[in-house]
């Protein structure tokens, strides 16, 4: 009887244990689970600003595109100046010298 009753001791001791164990268990759960809901909103959060880093940099290569094309239509018409200057320096010569 003593075995068994000793038995029954050493049983209820672990059972305690396990009940502790379980309980520790499920506050060490909840705590990760807050950590890991978090972490999540903080991912949502670097993925919306991720989405809108994106977003603004389609626009600038847009813009960028678009500035590109002015500048090389803006050195097409550079070429085109030393002409119009000769143009007016032969102009003013001539005008100059009728009037002189």
């Amino acid at each position: 009887m003593k075995n068994e009753e000793r038995l029954i001791e050493v049983m209820a001791e672990l059972l305690a244990e396990v009940h502790e164990m379980r309980t520790d268990t499920k506050l060490q759960l909840g705590t990760l689970n807050q950590k890991i809901d978090g972490l999540n909103t903080r991912v949502d959060t670097l993925n919306n600003r991720v989405d809108k880093v994106e977003a603004e940099m389609v626009k600038m290569n847009l813009q960028l595109g678009e500035n590109t094309r002015a500048i090389l239509k803006l050195a097409d018409n550079v070429e085109v100046i030393p002409n119009i200057v000769e143009q007016v320096i032969k102009l003013e010569t001539a005008v100059f010298r009728k009037a002189s």
